[in-house]
């Protein structure tokens, strides 16, 4: 908060002073109290059931069968005055179920990952989920403090539905994100300043992230990690017409006291070196064309620096386009293509594998198996609305490692600042990229009432070469069913 009182008092030192008027001011008691302030608050419980039939893993290994339950609470309450906004909210969650068994080899599932982080199958945790003050400023110009969420890609709005909807389903969360799928989810201490003109929008960040994810102690700030992120934002035909482009840098510095090194030098660490800096842009856009409207996104991020004291050199790519019909149930149509690069020699002083960072993973990794890194990924999804309280989608996916002679890598980023876990872990490969023949997927939201909201998600793997290197069985399924409560 210390953070959150300077910027009350930066404000109020850059604010230029009134005019003044031509005519006597009127008396005090007469003058126009300001408006009290706005408060409101916001509360959501949302209960989820998942299941997990894993890869079959080796006679020795873990239990790939499980089913358990979670639960979140989150109580939120914001204060509104004319120049400031005060954020606070609040969360706590609780398990049931989790599988003591489900590891061997690697964590077989998410279930897994939430009981080696809490070491019982009844996780469970309390903690401030947000707590932060931002100032509106003359000018476009705003300054936010504190805790807060941060989501990469969504700092500007473009003002065109169609270019928002695609921006927050496949361009946000890839570099920085706020884990939100897992229970504990993770949330960011620091400082934001933003400026908005009708044309452009600029944003400053200075980030530390909190641990959360599968970490029960989540809110703690994880000291060990510093992340600047700067973002340029063009709004539609300022530079590409009918597009909202976006140009982006990120530096991530990490020395947690984790003794972990996700990669396939095979070396052991007993400390996190990295410091990493990516560079790149992000375009997206639509237009009408015949019966419904065209879109289309190209996404582009390279990287520098150093990564346990070895040269890293890596980067990443995202083509995709679709198309949406204007006629009953406004049927979604979207293909694309990820490439992620790889590391081809674990002996050598460079490091290549694409490193997403602080991500959102399972905006991009549905069954949550797999990571954006070393990987390619070849999709077609489709998207459909019967009814205005109903959406349904679906997906088939062909995905391959960009390099045989790196890891099959899963994760979504750091989550604790002391022990083993880094946030990314590696499987080996074989020496071969058939990652998955098939992944397909389902998912189904509807609303039930005004307040109360249901989902539904089944994904299967039928897994490749990559995969039998470390588990008999080919086959993966995961299922999982939520309810939502909010006011």
């Amino acid at each position: 908060m210390v953070a959150a009182l300077g910027l009350v008092v930066l404000a109020s030192v850059i604010t230029p002073p009134a005019a003044q008027a031509q005519t006597p001011a009127p008396a005090a008691s007469q003058a126009t109290p300001p408006p009290p302030p706005t408060w409101r608050w916001n509360l959501i419980n949302l209960t989820r059931v998942e299941s997990w039939h894993f890869f079959e893993p080796p006679a020795t290994g873990g239990n790939p069968d499980y089913t358990f339950i979670a639960n979140r609470l989150r109580v939120a309450l914001t204060g509104t005055w004319k120049r400031f906004d005060l954020s606070t909210a609040a969360q706590y969650v609780q398990f049931g179920g989790l599988p003591p068994k489900a590891v061997g080899p690697g964590p077989l599932g998410t279930g897994a990952l939430y009981y080696q982080h809490a070491s019982r199958t009844d996780s469970y945790g309390a903690y401030v989920r947000a707590l932060s003050l931002r100032a509106r400023l003359p000018h476009g110009v705003t300054l936010q403090g504190g805790r807060f969420g941060y989501t990469s890609g969504s700092e500007a709005p473009s003002g065109r539905p169609k270019i928002e909807a695609v921006k927050r389903a496949r361009v946000d969360s890839r570099m920085i994100g706020e884990f939100e799928w897992s229970l504990y989810q993770r949330t960011f201490d620091g400082l934001r300043g933003d400026v908005d003109r009708k044309a452009w929008h600029v944003t400053g960040t200075w980030l530390r992230p909190t641990q959360g994810g599968f970490e029960e102690h989540a809110g703690a700030s994880l000291s060990g990690i510093d992340v600047l992120a700067g973002t340029v934002a063009l709004r539609p035909d300022v530079a590409l017409p009918k597009t909202d482009l976006s140009i982006f840098a990120y530096h991530y510095d990490d020395d947690r006291q984790v003794a972990a090194r996700p990669d396939n030098s095979g070396r052991t660490a007993s400390r996190v070196d990295v410091g990493i800096t990516t560079l790149g842009a992000a375009a997206v856009g639509t237009a009408p064309a015949g019966r419904g409207d065209f879109d289309w996104l190209a996404w582009f991020a390279g990287q520098t620096g150093s990564w346990y004291g070895q040269n890293h050199q890596a980067w990443s790519l995202v083509l995709e386009t679709g198309y949406q019909w204007k006629a009953r149930w406004q049927p979604w149509i979207r293909v694309g293509f990820l490439d992620a690069s790889g590391d081809g020699s674990p002996s050598d002083d460079r490091h290549n594998t694409f490193f997403p960072m602080l991500p959102t993973v399972r905006k991009y990794s549905m069954t949550t198996a797999y990571a954006t890194m070393n990987l390619r990924d070849l999709f077609a999804e489709s998207i459909v609305r019967p009814t205005a309280k109903i959406t349904a989608r679906a997906a088939i996916r062909r995905l391959w490692l960009a390099n045989g002679g790196d890891l099959w890598y899963a994760g979504s980023g750091a989550t604790q600042n002391t022990g083993t876990s880094f946030g990314y872990a590696g499987r080996r490969s074989g020496g071969t990229t058939d990652l998955a023949s098939a992944v397909i997927e389902g998912a189904v939201d509807v609303t039930l009432a005004r307040h109360w909201s249901a989902n539904a998600f089944l994904g299967v793997i039928h897994g490749g070469q990559v995969v039998a290197a470390s588990f008999p069985g080919r086959w993966l399924r995961f299922f999982y069913l939520e309810n939502v409560v909010q006011w």
